[in-house]
């Protein structure tokens, strides 16, 4: 991979904790791309003030849009830059085949993979092998099924109500940190060739039984 790193944010937790990441190591991205939505205001006021109060950010770049579209691919294709960090809003997905075959589109998923692709995977992966893991990847037309970069093994949280939500964060930001102090180090590979595993949004019942078992 080439030294270059933008971000791709919108208003979300996050997004705001991604920024912080840059700003806790003094280092720029690139560029920003900021999906400037209204789903939660506060958030938005906080990222704001980091965009235009934080010294790193000061005469850089910043690209406002309303929604992941068209218009936003179009000009992340033009771009020099080859690779973006990803923190997009809840529930969008990348469709653009071009963009996701000319640019490195890095997100960082909680589990291990190829074991454990789809949603709340950090809770089948305590079932199941009992151990939290955060692989970054290249994103690809593939569910989680994009050339790695990465992956990272993590303990156990001391809070267990923090599973899903700050320790998830936790453990990209710790990613992304990574990711930055060695970005022209890493040779992304393919995924292992296995049986298609895919979990899906974990049920209360299943998440509790993920907790019992990490317990035992």
């Amino acid at each position: 991979m080439n030294r270059s790193l933008s971000v791709i944010i919108s208003n979300n937790l996050r997004s705001l904790e991604y920024l912080k990441v840059f700003i806790e190591l003094k280092k720029t991205p690139d560029k920003v791309y900021y999906i400037n939505d209204n789903i939660n205001l506060q958030i938005k006021k906080k990222i704001k003030k980091i965009l235009f109060s934080s010294k790193i950010f000061e005469n850089k770049k910043i690209f406002f849009f309303q929604r992941f579209n068209d218009r936003i691919v179009k000009h992340l294709l033009k771009e020099k830059e080859k690779n973006f960090v990803l923190s997009l809003p809840h529930g969008i997905i990348v469709k653009s085949k071009k963009l996701l075959s000319t640019k490195n589109l890095i997100h960082f998923h909680p589990g291990r993979l190829p074991l454990f692709r789809g949603a709340t995977s950090i809770y089948y992966s305590l079932l199941r092998k009992k151990e939290i893991c955060c692989s970054t990847i290249i994103m690809s037309s593939r569910l989680d099924g994009g050339n790695i970069l990465f992956f990272k093994k993590f303990s156990f949280p001391k809070k267990v109500k923090d599973v899903d939500r700050k320790y998830d964060i936790e453990i990209r930001k710790i990613c992304l940190a990574h990711l930055i102090k060695n970005i022209g180090k890493f040779k992304a590979k393919p995924q292992k060739k296995i049986k298609k595993l895919h979990y899906y949004l974990a049920h209360p019942v299943i998440r509790k039984l993920a907790i019992i078992n990490m317990k035992s």
